[in-house]
């Protein structure tokens, strides 16, 4: 049986043209030249990895790069330099919430268009690497099949912050989180944490040696989190379970980097052009890309190959990019949003805003991170390039998503260093007052935001009655524990800067208040 769904679409005969054709393993000979494609037979692949989170960054980076790998290994087999043999890294890609990718793919037999946009040109490439599709509510078995095959040598995570479970406060598993109760109720759980954690127990259960897991999000110390979380949901279950996964479950933390923007119906229409072929799942991407790997035991594929790079400790890469590029893309997207902007790109093109961005990431982020022999004004002026890049509509919206679980490692710890150091940190403060006002749901035209997050009935709540009030609004969100902690709701220096950071916003907009910052006008601390 084919490891992909079947997905047929009804329509009237003798029809008076035949439909576009879909991309698929039947049509790749039918791709133009200019198109990468595959260097291997997909059909031919073998699983080695499981991927839970089947979301465009997977694609455009660790899937992609996989591709790169599987290809410098057959291109190593054919020279002679190898025994050659079927490609052994095929994903097992698993979508847990949502089943529009694993639908589009499906009929597609996994093959997708990745976009690579720099200035002045498009690369497409076609992606071959997903060797099955699942999307788990619909095949609860699925997973533990995959678990259950000896091949799987390496499982790898993007899930994004929220799904981690993991108290604020203490950095443990939040045990009483409704997601996590009702985990410990299912035979087949839900959650990332409990689909790895049951998984893992199979293996032992068989006798299998455990597969690396690689923690693929934008979190600090992404490796020890999942691994602390994945310890605690076993514990609830079963503690010889949970020493086991402490003993033998490698979880090397990474830092993945590459813009990949929302897909768009541009997008497809320029897919569908350049392959001569309808994709309904192509991805956009930048043409950079990033991927920071610590050192672990076992076999995987030639990352390093393609760009991958090997570290006894990834913290430096980790720092510099949670604190610049991450914490940049933060308050550059708060303040945009205010500013009625819908695209990085857009607020980067705003009087002041790239001199912001640059003085937040040197002076008040460079002096925070940790010693190291980065380049970090080189580090920070490509950045800039970056974010100013029209063939990247990075979209401010998603970017800004979920902030208030985005807000302590790329905004709150740096501030914390900074007063505790007694360097200003102006241009902080005024990205977590943008977010503040961001939260409170209006621009500076008074028209609404629409954000996703988490904490969304909290921060609706606290934003209440206080757009006019700004010690008002100050003081409802510093009252949430969960996002600012216990330390700085007392900080009576913090509150009065963040006061004064919020009228400006209210009286200048996120425009006037970035100019005033850059102009050294918008003070922190008291003066």
């Amino acid at each position: 049986m084919s490891a992909f769904l079947s997905c047929h679409s009804g329509g009237a005969s003798g029809a008076a043209s035949a439909p576009p054709l879909r991309l698929s393993r039947a049509q790749l000979d039918a791709v133009p030249r200019g198109v990468h494609r595959p260097r291997f037979d997909p059909a031919a692949l073998r699983p080695g990895i499981l991927h839970l989170g089947c979301g465009s960054f997977h694609r455009a980076h660790q899937a992609f790069l996989t591709q790169q790998a599987i290809e410098a290994e057959h291109s190593a087999a054919a020279s002679g330099q190898r025994h050659a043999r079927p490609p052994a890294w095929g994903i097992v890609a698993a979508s847990l919430m949502t089943p529009g990718t694993v639908q589009a793919l499906a009929p597609q037999d996994g093959l997708y268009t990745v976009l690579e946009r720099g200035p002045g040109e498009v690369r497409a490439s076609i992606v071959g690497s997903l060797s099955r599709l699942v999307f788990v509510p619909d095949e609860p078995l699925a997973l533990g099949q995959t678990f259950a095959d000896p091949a799987l040598r390496i499982v790898t995570l993007t899930i994004t912050a929220s799904g981690y479970f993991q108290d604020p406060l203490t950095g443990r598993l939040d045990a009483q989180h409704a997601s996590v109760q009702q985990d410990l109720r299912l035979a087949q759980p839900a959650t990332a944490i409990g689909v790895l954690v049951e998984g893992l127990r199979q293996r032992r259960a068989r006798g299998f040696p455990a597969p690396v897991v690689l923690s693929c999000d934008n979190l600090p110390s992404n490796g020890q989190r999942l691994r602390q979380a994945c310890i605690d949901f076993a514990a609830l279950r079963d503690d010889r379970l949970a020493a086991w996964i402490a003993g033998q479950v490698q979880f090397p933390s990474t830092m993945v980097d590459r813009i990949v923007p929302v897909t768009t119906a541009q997008d497809r229409e320029q897919a569908a052009r350049t392959l001569g072929l309808v994709d309904a799942a192509p991805v956009s991407a930048e043409l950079f890309s990033q991927w920071v790997i610590e050192h672990f035991e076992g076999e995987r594929p030639r990352w390093d190959a393609v760009g991958a790079q090997y570290v006894p400790d990834v913290g430096p890469w980790e720092s510099s990019k949670l604190r610049l590029l991450n914490g940049g893309h933060l308050a550059i997207a708060c303040l945009g949003l205010l500013a009625g902007c819908a695209t990085v790109a857009d607020a980067m093109a705003l009087p002041g805003f790239s001199a912001y961005a640059l003085r937040f990431m040197l002076d008040e982020q460079k002096p925070t991170l940790p010693p190291s022999d980065h380049d970090i004004h080189a580090y920070a002026r490509q950045l800039l390039a970056r974010w100013r890049s029209r063939g990247i509509a990075h979209q401010l919206e998603r970017v800004a998503r979920d902030a208030s679980t985005k807000l302590d490692s790329r905004l709150l710890a740096s501030l914390r260093d900074n007063r505790q150091a007694g360097r200003p940190a102006p241009c902080t403060v005024l990205a977590i007052a943008a977010w503040m006002r961001c939260a409170a749901c209006l621009n500076d035209a008074g028209e609404p935001i629409e954000l996703t997050d988490p904490l969304h009935e909290t921060l609706r709540r606290a934003a209440a009655g206080t757009q006019a009030n700004p010690a008002r609004m100050v003081d409802a969100f510093l009252g949430i524990k969960a996002v600012f902690g216990e330390d700085l709701p007392g900080n009576d220096s913090l509150r009065r800067s963040l006061t004064r950071a919020v009228s400006l916003l209210q009286q200048r907009g996120a425009r006037g208040a970035v100019m005033a910052c850059v102009a050294g006008t918008l003070l922190d601390g008291d003066e």
